[in-house]
């Protein structure tokens, strides 16, 4: 039970480290929705987007990770970032 538990707080910790780096993801696409007001430039960014998306899939495939894995949380992430940038 020792080693199950070590593993769980391993787990523990870097969920707290993936909340974190979400958090901070957030506060930079604030300044990024304040830049595109500023200069009257659209909140989806269609090309940039899909860059976006290719660099996160290609990073997960070096890793062995389920592209459709990769999808699911980039545009969960991407559809929240569009929110705040619509809503801020």
């Amino acid at each position: 039970m020792d080693k199950l538990q070590t593993y769980r707080q391993e787990i523990d910790h870097i969920d707290k480290q993936l909340i974190e780096l979400l958090a901070k993801r957030f506060d930079i696409i604030k300044k990024v929705w304040k830049y595109k007001k500023d200069n009257n430039i659209p909140p989806l960014q269609s090309s940039r987007w899909q860059e976006v998306l290719d660099i996160a899939k290609k990073s997960g495939e070096e890793l062995w990770m389920n592209p459709i894995f990769i999808w699911i949380i980039w545009n969960t992430i991407h559809e929240f970032a569009l929110d705040i940038e619509k809503n801020v």
